[in-house]
């Protein structure tokens, strides 16, 4: 897995990220940050299926029971990442404890999951990613 398919805006500057309990960031703040052109990791932790459904543009399909294969791959800058799902904490909780406990400080769980990005109107991919 190539690094920079990994980073949204990967030659953006690192993006800043206030967290509530040291763990969550609220949707707008994440979509600020792609506005601006901030470089960030996104992070889909639902099954693979869902994130070919519909995912926040530029996701990575990373679901919490196959995270494994992807870790090795991420950036070790200070990038940070954000993982997401639709409980909207299980699964991204999972996904940023792996993250943490692989020496990853820079992570968070979107805080109202896909379902409130959808919801507020943010934009949403589907189908395979493109090159």
């Amino acid at each position: 897995i190539d690094e920079m398919q990994l980073v949204v805006n990967p030659d953006g500057r690192q993006a800043r990220m206030t967290l509530r309990d040291d763990r969550f960031v609220p949707s707008a703040q994440v979509k600020r940050a792609l506005d601006e052109g901030r470089r960030v990791v996104l992070i889909d932790a639902r099954a693979t299926s869902d994130w070919l459904a519909g995912r926040i543009p530029g996701a990575i399909p990373m679901p919490f029971y196959e995270m494994d294969d992807v870790v090795e791959a991420l950036p070790r800058d200070g990038t940070w990442m954000v993982a997401y799902c639709a409980c909207p904490h299980a699964a991204s909780g999972r996904v940023v404890d792996a993250l943490r406990a692989n020496g990853f400080e820079n992570t968070a769980v979107l805080d109202e999951g896909i379902d409130h990005w959808r919801s507020e109107g943010f934009p949403i991919a589907t189908g395979p990613a493109q090159p």
